[in-house]
Formats: structure tokens, C-alpha cells, sequence
């Protein structure tokens, strides 16, 4: 790479942008890279004004507001000459793959508070949305010319159609991950799957550091112990979310607080990403709790939910952890079961061998938005069990022959711990060492997958070693949720003895020095396979 400066564009959404703008900051202070011209889409208006950061950044960012895009779409008529353009500049597939991505626009409006599928724009306006859209890109590309394009998990339609754009034209994207281990992040050049860069670390293990080795064994003999948990991990729904009158009634008068401020500006009343803060106080605090309580009650009464230490009493069984809805792990990295996991659970266990049993424990973020009658649907299949939501993970995954994941970290978990694992997704540990783990894309040959894997099951720890320590070489060491993002109630790394700013400052030094190192990796392999 040639000492030009930088032309970058960033992919975020709420505090993301803040994150992007310090870090920026701190590599330009570090005289790390000269940055050039800058731009970014961002998304959640109150939190972008709030901040003011359209003025206080001093790289003359030129924006892109999700928002704003949602207003012009509404007002735009889609003609066939904009289909077929579209069709032009995006894979096949990836429109709809975009849209499957964004909670806001394929699940109801109140989709994080209760299971709530309806879809509410309609097929004329996802049309207009994506034109819209990838006209107002494409133009700020050739603004910009980025040299590379950065952002974190990608969840809106916006990011997603850009990282589509952006592969097409041959531009280097990253996305920033939590890799599952510690609190180690990573800058991924996939949108699923391992990224590269991890997976050449694997190939050349021969120049693993014995440090990054050792660190590797002492993860797996840690998770092995007392299972797997990272930073950022929400902490206050492990167990779910009890009913607390009196917390709920003091939080009461600050969110009507904030549900007046968002309505009376027009800006943040119309913007599709803020669901105010009256509606989710009821939920979280009210409704979901107390649906909690019958879900609790009904599913106690079934012969088919099992303690922990009942398990032995029915043999083999395979372990299904259930993924909360909406959420990335779906959408994104499994799109074709966004909507469908009864469906996919009815397949799991007609493809087991005949009499093994299939256990399905509860996602502690999905207990009280699921209503009874999921539950009733999943007790119509003959050989499936439950859990309790409050039992631990491990200690089912640890009693099982096999577990069944679409892209749960629970997987790596049990990969750890010597049970062969399924994916039925594109997980970030997709590249673990083939024998410990299958991957399967296609319902029907699900039964097939599932007997080879028990048959040629092989726990390889060298393998896994060096894939784990691919993981932390290919990673930095921050805490990006509980100390950067200042997220409450979030698992955190510790390091005692230092106060938040000196977190803060600490971590942004070393996020700009691997930012850097990652992008100059990925203009250099750019440079040697260039895209024609």
C-alpha cells in the first residue's frame, strides 16, 4: 500500500458512529494513516442528533440517514428500468437477504418485545426502499472512492446492501465481531462464516506464537470447567426478566419523559429504528414477565420437560438451544429460518436416529415474548423434550450425543467440551476443524449429515488449539460493549485497577493499531488478486 491517504466509509448504526469518529481520531493522533475523505450511513436519529456529531467530528463526514432514506421512499414510484438496474448491481438473492436481515422491516414493530411476525411495509415499498437506497450509495461511493469499507455487525438493510454493493465492485469491506472468546474482536472480511485472514492463520499454524497456543489451551480447559462466556454477554436476562413492581414503577416517569421528547420531533417520531420507550417499558417490565409466569406454569405441567438430572433417564438425545427471535444468528448468518424454527425443529428430530430424543432448552432473551401456543407446537413432535429456560447449557450439552445449532455460540461450547456438533447456519467458528463439526444447508440431506457426523465423530484438542489460537491472533483484546459502548449490565474482561476512561483510552489504542494492520492486510491481498 502507497502512503496515499485513506478514503474510507463506515457501516453503523446508533453509538456505532461515536465509535467510528474516536476511532478515526485515534489513528489519525497515532499518525498511523493519514485518513482522507470520509463517509458513513447511520442509522437511530435520536441518537445521532443527540451526540451532534454531524459537527463536532472534524473529518467532514458526508452522511448517509437511514431515516431520511425511509422518507423519500415513501415517495418514490419504482419502474421496471429501476428493477432491472438493481437486478444489475446486486447478487442474486441479495435484496431479499437484505431485507430478511433488518428486524424493522420483515417482523412486526414490537418484534424485540413479543413474537410478532407481521410484516408492515409493503412489497411496493421494500421496492422503492432498495432503489432508493442503492441510488444514494452508489453516488456517495463515487464521491468518496473508498479505498476500504468498515462497520460492525451488520443489521439494517442499508449496511447489508451496501457490504453487497461494496463486494461486488471489489471494494475490501470489515466488519468488527466478538469472536466468542474473551474479549477478543476481530475485523471479519466475511459477511458469513470465518473470515480469511483467521483461516490462513490456521493454514500457516507453523507461525502461531506459543503464546497465542498457550492461551488457546488454557480457553478450551476453561470452557471445558465452566463453560463459555465473553464480553458483552447481557448479563441481567441470563435468567430471564423477573417481575419487579417497584424498579418498574420508578423507571416509569423518565421513559414517558423520553416517549414526549421522541414524539415531539418530527425527525425522530417517523424514524423507523426508535420504538420509543412507553411501549417497551410495558413490555419488558409488565407483559413479558407475567407471560413468563404461564409459560413457566404450562410448560411444568407437561411430562416432557425434564430437570437437568432427569436426562439420563431418556438415553441418547441431541441438544437444540433455541435462538432468540429476531436476531443476527438467524437472519443474517440463516436466513431461511428467520421465521421458521418449529419447522426447522420438526426436521431435527425426524432425521435423529431412530430413538434418540431431541431436547430443546428456551433462549433467556425470548422467555415471555414466545406465546404459549409455539410451545404447544413444539410438544406435537413425538420424541422432543424440554428443559427449563433457567437450566444450564453446559451441563444439557455435556449430557447429549450431539448438538444442533444454527449459529449459537453454545456450538463452540460444545465443540470445547468433545460433542460433535451441527450447524445448521453460517457460524464465525465455521472454519473449526472438520470431524468435530458438520455443516448442513439442505433439509434433505439432514439425516445423512447427522449419521456420518456420529459415526466419524473425532475430537481432534491439537486442531482445536490451533483454530482457537487463530481466533486471538486474528483478534484484539477490548472491551467494546460494557467499557467502549458503556453498555450496562454487560460481561466485561476487568482489568482491575484501571477507571473507564483509562479503558477507553486504552482500548482505542489498541483497536486503531489492529484496525490498521487490518486494513493494509486487505489492500495487500487486493493488490495481488485484483478484481476484474
Amino acid at each position: 500500500m502507497t502512503n496515499k491517504a485513506l478514503n474510507i466509509i463506515g457501516l453503523t448504526q446508533g453509538q456505532n458512529i461515536d465509535l467510528l469518529v474516536q476511532l478515526l481520531d485515534t489513528i489519525r493522533e497515532k499518525k498511523s494513516m493519514e485518513i482522507g475523505r470520509v463517509g458513513a450511513l447511520v442509522s437511530f436519529a435520536n441518537h445521532f442528533i443527540e451526540s451532534n456529531v454531524e459537527t463536532k467530528n472534524e473529518f467532514n463526514i458526508e452522511f448517509i440517514k437511514e431515516w431520511e432514506i425511509f422518507d423519500r421512499a415513501r415517495h418514490h414510484s419504482v419502474s421496471q428500468d429501476d428493477l432491472a438496474t438493481l437486478q444489475d448491481v446486486f447478487s442474486d438473492g441479495a435484496i431479499w437477504r437484505s431485507i430478511i436481515g433488518d428486524r424493522r422491516l420483515i417482523y412486526g414493530k414490537r418484534s424485540k418485545n413479543f413474537e410478532d411476525y407481521r410484516v408492515h411495509y409493503s412489497e411496493a415499498f421494500l421496492y422503492a426502499l432498495a432503489t432508493v437506497f442503492t441510488a444514494e450509495f452508489t453516488t456517495l461511493l463515487d464521491r468518496i472512492k473508498p479505498d476500504v469499507v468498515v462497520g460492525f455487525t451488520a443489521v439494517t438493510f442499508g449496511e447489508l446492501l451496501a457490504l453487497n454493493i461494496c463486494r461486488q465492485r471489489g471494494i475490501p469491506t470489515l466488519q468488527l465481531h466478538s469472536s466468542r472468546i474473551g474479549n477478543y474482536f476481530a475485523f471479519h472480511n466475511e459477511l458469513t462464516g470465518t473470515s480469511s485472514h483467521v483461516t490462513r492463520l490456521m493454514e500457516n499454524s507453523n507461525s502461531l506464537s506459543q503464546n497465542s497456543l498457550q492461551e488457546a489451551q488454557n480457553v478450551i480447559e476453561q470452557i471445558r470447567l465452566k463453560g463459555l462466556i465473553y464480553e458483552g454477554v447481557n448479563l441481567k436476562i441470563r435468567n430471564g426478566r423477573p417481575f419487579q413492581p417497584m424498579a418498574t414503577l420508578r423507571s416509569l416517569p423518565g421513559a414517558m419523559v423520553q416517549e414526549f421528547r421522541r414524539y415531539t420531533n418530527p425527525v425522530t417520531r417517523r424514524d423507523h429504528h426508535d420504538p420509543g420507550t412507553l411501549a417497551p417499558w410495558f413490555y419488558n417490565h409488565i407483559r413479558q414477565p407475567m407471560r413468563a409466569r404461564s409459560v413457566n406454569a404450562f410448560l411444568a405441567q407437561s411430562s416432557r420437560q425434564l430437570t437437568v438430572d432427569q436426562l439420563a433417564k431418556i438415553g441418547d438425545f441431541a441438544f437444540y438451544p433455541l435462538h432468540s427471535e429476531p436476531e443476527v444468528a438467524i437472519q443474517v448468518l440463516a436466513p431461511p429460518y428467520h421465521k421458521n424454527q418449529i419447522e426447522l425443529i420438526r426436521n431435527i428430530a425426524i432425521s435423529l436416529p431412530f430413538g434418540m430424543k431431541l431436547v430443546v432448552k428456551e433462549h433467556p432473551r425470548s422467555f415471555g415474548l414466545r406465546p404459549i401456543a409455539f410451545y404447544r407446537s413444539l410438544l406435537q413432535i413425538p420424541n422432543l423434550y424440554f428443559v427449563p429456560m433457567q437450566a444450564d447449557s453446559l451441563d444439557v450439552s455435556r449430557q447429549s450425543s450431539l448438538v444442533c445449532v444454527i449459529s449459537s455460540t453454545i456450538g463452540l461450547e460444545a465443540i470445547c467440551i468433545g460433542k460433535p456438533v451441527l450447524m445448521l447456519g453460517h457460524p464465525k467458528y465455521e472454519a473449526v476443524p472438520s470431524g468435530m463439526a458438520a455443516l448442513c444447508e439442505n433439509m434433505f440431506e439432514l439425516p445423512h449429515v447427522i449419521s456420518n457426523l456420529l459415526r466419524a465423530y473425532t475430537y481432534d484438542k491439537q486442531s482445536l488449539t490451533i483454530f482457537i489460537a487463530a481466533l486471538i491472533e486474528g483478534s484484539v483484546p477490548i472491551d467494546l460493549y460494557s467499557v467502549m459502548l458503556g453498555k450496562p449490565d454487560r460481561f466485561s474482561a476487568g482489568r482491575e485497577g484501571l477507571n473507564r476512561a483509562q479503558k477507553i483510552h486504552e482500548d482505542f489504542d489498541k483497536l486503531a493499531e489492529y484496525t490498521v494492520s487490518r486494513i493494509r492486510e486487505e489492500l495487500a491481498l487486493k493488490s495481488e488478486h485484483p478484481v476484474v
